[in-house]
């Protein structure tokens, strides 16, 4: 009779409530452990570095610059002068250009990597807090892209220039803007020549930013410049 009266209770199988536990542990775990760290905020540690190691990025920046309006000079020298019915740029031009890009991404390897060197314990404290290897891939490849497309849009505007300016004294400005055709032209030289700096900027940043990412926290903030 009396065991009649009590009420059954159910048994909960173990496996269930340790798979319960662990859910609501980890869903807890996401919660209060995960760190926002968006793209704004990395573009604004870009801005930062740039600003702090202003006259590195600004030596950087030109020999983008130099490159790229190489680049658009001979480009644009080839439009003119096929324009005009004369013999385009020699082919071992576009060789040099290739040789001063190459130049260039190295020494866009060589001022990414002593901005590692020098921010080791920046790296460090940043990753103490929170951020991911991500993040800090991020921040070194945004600091490139931005030195690279400055370096771009400033080199193709110039390189532009300098080869309008010079050939249309030579031909007359009518000769340079002589079609539409040849207007659409300059500009798609002018966008080709931002892409290619932005791309070289990026890809030669590539490894510092990957090296940069993988660096331990413990051993970064023991690290003395």
């Amino acid at each position: 009779m009396g065991s009649e009266g009590k009420p059954s209770k159910k048994k909960t199988p173990k496996k269930s409530q340790d798979t319960a536990v662990s859910q609501s542990a980890s869903a807890v775990i996401e919660k209060v452990g995960s760190i926002q760290f968006p793209i704004s905020e990395a573009f604004r540690f870009s801005l930062e570095s740039i600003r702090k190691r202003f006259t590195r990025a600004l030596i950087t920046t030109l020999s983008v610059l130099l490159g790229i309006a190489f680049l658009v000079t001979l480009l644009t020298m080839g439009t003119i002068l096929t324009s005009a019915q004369r013999e385009a740029p020699a082919a071992y031009q576009f060789w040099m250009v290739m040789i001063a890009l190459l130049v260039c991404g190295v020494g866009i390897i060589n001022s990414m990597l002593m901005s590692v060197t020098e921010r080791y314990k920046e790296i460090g404290t940043m990753k103490c807090l929170g951020a991911t290897d991500t993040n800090v891939l991020q921040i070194f490849l945004i600091e490139a892209l931005l030195l690279g497309l400055i370096g771009g849009v400033i080199g193709a505007i110039v390189g532009w220039v300098a080869a309008v300016v010079i050939f249309g004294i030579q031909f007359g400005f009518p000769v340079i803007f002589g079609s539409a055709a040849m207007i659409a032209q300059y500009f798609i030289y002018i966008g080709e020549a931002i892409g290619v700096a932005g791309l070289l900027s990026v890809a030669a940043a590539a490894y510092p930013a990957y090296y940069a990412a993988r660096l331990h926290p413990a051993e970064a903030l023991r690290y003395e410049v």
